[in-house]
């Protein structure tokens, strides 16, 4: 992006005037403003969507309109711009579904990168009753499916479980159950290890927090990954920020507020309060895994989606240096049920028809204007301010 058309996305975004924040030690739940003061460092983004179906919130998936693959394969193609690297995000690996789970994703996957696609795999804890807790066979079935993906040279990165501060969510979060957190070290590390033995050096390995869920469970995640210790800190490439400002948190935009500058500041809490609380350092990079805005009927409009779309996409490049984010994914390529009022029903590019919203293009052109090259390496960077 040109730099006067940077500053003016800049100030587009309605950050107010800069507030003091405390240090961590003084803010044990980091529910202080961070990053208000910041300076713009704008830098290219690794952009990618989730090309799967959306969980529904609570304990069971809810139904969706059916699936054409030959579509969807059509659209993946019309997002992604000339000589522009997109990668595919393919959640919902269950361990509870077992080695059947893993054929059948693994069928995914090689269809995906077949097309040319990188490919990010979502690998969920959701462990059956008998699994709960079992961390001995966790850990093989991480290394399991870092041997079987891991071969596939097009398969870069892999968040281990997901969202292990959201306790209420069992389909989509895997705070819900017993020990999600000793598995989320462990199978980082486990990964880290197995491919390492493997030669699978390419492999980035994270994990997904979700902004923000509650004081006490966002703490208790943050300050269990510290005592992780070395051995987690040396095998976690990247944190994972799912946001979804204007419809999870915040709810409700704040007056003159934009999503775009609720991003900024979820993405400099996280950066300078828990982070650091966690011991995690500016060279671990953020990845926004997730980001989304729905159109559900009458609340949402497509044009308030392109726009917030827009406002967010903006800030993320446009802080990008400032707090060491290196990835976005947009949450998701197309809608579970265009007339569902369910979370995540309606956060497609696309309607459930496979006809493209505003936002689509809308993302599009700024993948072409700011996303980093196919053939530019993975970058592993923290804050540069």
């Amino acid at each position: 992006m040109p730099a006067l058309a940077a500053l003016a996305a800049v100030a587009a975004l309605g950050l107010g005037a800069p507030l003091p924040a405390a240090p961590p030690s003084q803010d044990p739940y980091c529910t202080q403003t961070y990053g208000a003061g910041d300076q713009a460092q704008p830098a290219p983004l690794r952009f990618g969507v989730d090309p799967e179906l959306a969980g529904s919130a609570g304990p069971t998936q809810g139904t969706a309109k059916p699936e054409d693959q030959r579509k969807r394969d059509a659209a993946l193609a019309a997002l992604r711009p000339a000589r522009r690297e997109l990668v595919l995000r393919v959640n919902r690996l269950f361990w509870s579904d077992g080695a059947a789970g893993i054929q059948r994703f693994r069928r995914k996957v090689a269809h995906d990168t077949g097309l040319g696609y990188d490919v990010e795999l979502q690998v969920r804890y959701h462990p059956t009753p008998a699994q709960e807790g079992d961390m001995t066979a966790w850990r093989a079935y991480v290394r399991r499916v870092v041997d079987v993906f891991g071969a596939n040279p097009r398969v870069i990165a892999m968040t281990i479980t997901n969202e292990d501060n959201i306790s209420v969510s069992p389909n989509t979060s895997d705070g819900a159950y017993r020990g999600a957190t000793q598995a989320l070290v462990q199978g980082v590390i486990a990964a880290r290890r197995e491919a390492d033995r493997r030669g699978f050096g390419r492999l980035t390995f994270g994990f997904t927090y979700a902004w923000r869920f509650a004081p006490q469970s966002d703490r208790a995640l943050w300050t269990a990954l510290a005592a992780g210790g070395k051995p987690f800190r040396r095998a976690l490439g990247f944190v994972g920020v799912d946001a979804y400002p204007g419809s999870f948190y915040p709810p409700a935009l704040a007056p003159g507020q934009s999503a775009g500058a609720a991003l900024v500041q979820a993405l400099a809490t996280v950066r300078d309060c828990w982070m650091p609380m966690a011991s995690l350092g500016a060279g671990v990079p953020i990845w926004i895994t997730e980001n989304g805005y729905p159109t559900t009927p009458v609340v949402h409009s497509a044009a308030e989606q392109a726009a917030a779309l827009g406002s967010m996409v903006d800030a993320a490049h446009a802080y990008a240096g400032t707090y060491g984010v290196t990835d976005y994914r947009w949450f998701n390529l197309r809608d579970n049920d265009s007339s569902g009022t369910g979370m995540f029903d309606t956060d497609g590019l696309l309607r459930d028809d496979y006809t493209p919203k505003p936002a689509f293009d809308a993302l599009r052109r700024r993948i072409a204007s700011f996303g980093a090259s196919r053939a530019q390496p993975s970058r592993k960077r923290g804050r540069t301010g």
